[in-house]
């Protein structure tokens, strides 16, 4: 296992691309060629949407188009028919600044805007440059409506990047949540295996390892984003009994089709982590030649089901617009089906049929 400095990470943190400027400057030193136009419409792309880019994702970009494609701006993200800034309509169901009270039983508590890296498809595109963290007073004010509302079993820590925090504000922010006696379950969704390796110290380790059961949802779109470092602290997460899971978007021209994402998959579990949510991409503002026909969602899955281990199996999800909630999906395996009997048509396209056989009339 490799050797990780405590603090490389905050250096990695700031040392960042987050300008059109510092972006020529990172392609100039690795003797790439650029145009002035694509200096041009990035700048203009940048003006609306926040521009971030690690040195690790930096690295990564030039060695994989799929990675390139989901951090570098592009001047499609100038072209917009449908989408807006706020699909999931999140803003408007905040009880307090920094928490989203969507579903009965489960919130989402905001952290952070920042990111090591900002994704070119992000859901919340909209944040520009605010660059804050959450304030003592917004933390107590999330936590007394998560105490008083007793439905609420489930905290899901998210941003921005909840791991671009101190380990001393994770802590805090933690042990509040934990000494909610109602919250059964704390979650923290998280791009910085990916986008800073480095963050994922033993120190890290060692203060997550207090909370558990924990729960750590990672987001990976492609195998190419799975490097030895990558793997190497997702093994360091797993080996310390956190509990990992996956969640990736459907994006086209960098994951859409079977083969990827069972590679994808398959090189999760091979690190522990189980693959959890497939996305259709959010039809966020700017990110329209992300987006794939519903259909390929349903090629994909019947490529899957069956042919690769129930493990490697995410569930599949549409986040339905204006804040209606998450659907999961299914290819359909139903013929026919009445009172009596129905009739299913298995992975390798053989009908069978299950009669009731309880009584029923």
């Amino acid at each position: 296992m490799g050797k990780i400095k405590e603090n490389n990470w905050k250096h990695q943190l700031e040392s960042g691309i987050s300008s059109t400027e510092q972006l020529r400057k990172a392609f100039e030193h690795m003797n790439i060629k650029k145009t002035e136009k694509f200096y041009q419409e990035t700048d203009e792309v940048a003006k609306l949407f926040p521009l971030k880019i690690s040195p690790h994702t930096f690295k990564q970009c030039l060695k994989s188009k799929a990675i390139y494609k989901q951090f570098v701006p592009d001047k499609n993200e100038l072209v917009n028919f449908k989408g807006t800034n706020d699909p999931l309509k999140e803003d408007s169901r905040k009880p307090t600044k920094k928490l989203i009270h969507m579903y009965p039983d489960r919130v989402l508590l905001l952290v952070t805007d920042i990111c090591f890296s900002s994704c070119r498809f992000c859901t919340r595109k909209r944040i520009k440059t605010a660059y804050q963290k959450i304030s003592r007073k917004e933390l107590n004010d999330a936590c007394k409506y998560i105490a008083k509302n007793k439905q609420i079993k489930d905290v899901i820590i998210s941003g921005g990047d909840p791991l671009i925090l101190d380990d001393s504000e994770l802590n805090i922010i933690l042990t509040k949540i934990r000494n909610i006696k109602s919250v059964k379950i704390i979650r923290i969704g998280t791009r910085a295996p990916f986008s800073c390796p480095d963050r994922v110290t033993v120190q890290l380790v060692n203060l997550l390892k207090k909370f558990k059961p924990l729960y750590v949802n990672v987001h990976l779109n492609h195998p190419d984003e799975i490097t030895p470092e990558v793997f190497e602290c997702l093994r360091r997460l797993s080996d310390a009994g956190i509990i990992l899971g996956s969640q990736s978007v459907l994006l086209k021209g960098v994951n859409d089709s079977g083969d990827i994402l069972k590679k994808l998959f398959y090189k999760c579990l091979e690190v522990s982590v189980r693959p959890y949510y497939l996305y259709q991409c959010d039809e966020v503002l700017g990110t329209e030649h992300f987006w794939t026909d519903y259909q390929a969602m349903f090629k994909i899955m019947k490529a899957l089901v069956g042919n690769v281990s129930g493990l490697a199996v995410p569930n599949f999800v549409f986040d339905c617009k204006g804040g209606q909630g998450k659907v999961r999906v299914v290819p359909d395996f139903c013929k026919n089906k009445n009172k009596k009997s129905i009739t299913l048509k298995t992975f390798k396209n053989k009908l069978y049929t299950y009669r009731n056989t309880g009584g029923m009339k």
